[in-house]
């Protein structure tokens, strides 16, 4: 009898786990899920915020890079060429405040309303990152 129930719990998960995981295959990617969640802020909302909002999201972008320096600094074999070290580099070689990086991406959306789509984080890399930096992320040329 033990058995048997443990067979029947068995199949159920088994049949419970394929059912789930064929689902989650056929109806969307990883990516188009993670852009369900929590899409790109782009130049369309970001043009219409206010500019506190604005201030906001760059603050959270720099609590999360001031995160990731801070966890790679507490453990060195952490440490890699990526996103975040770059704007450590750029924020050393030029600091800024959040107002100013405001006012670089609303200059851009500005000058450039067909690119609109652009993700703001795309703006910073390319306005007030890549100009301040050596080489690209993992040591790549900057293009």
């Amino acid at each position: 009898m033990k058995r048997c129930k443990v067979v029947r719990v068995s199949s159920l998960v088994f049949i419970l786990f394929l059912s789930l995981g064929f689902k989650a295959l056929s109806e969307e990617t990883i990516q188009q899920a993670v852009e369900r969640e929590m899409p790109l802020l782009r130049g369309d909302m970001w043009i219409k915020m206010d500019p506190d909002s604005k201030v906001a999201f760059v603050w959270g972008a720099g609590h999360i890079i001031t995160i990731e320096e801070v966890i790679m600094q507490k453990y060195p074999e952490l440490q890699r060429d990526s996103f975040v070290m770059k704007v450590v580099e750029a924020r050393t070689n030029s600091p800024m405040k959040m107002n100013d990086v405001v006012a670089v991406v609303d200059k851009f959306y500005l000058e450039n309303p067909d690119k609109l789509d652009t993700p703001v984080m795309g703006v910073i890399w390319d306005q007030l990152i890549k100009p301040k930096i050596k080489t690209g992320i993992a040591g790549k040329p900057i293009n």
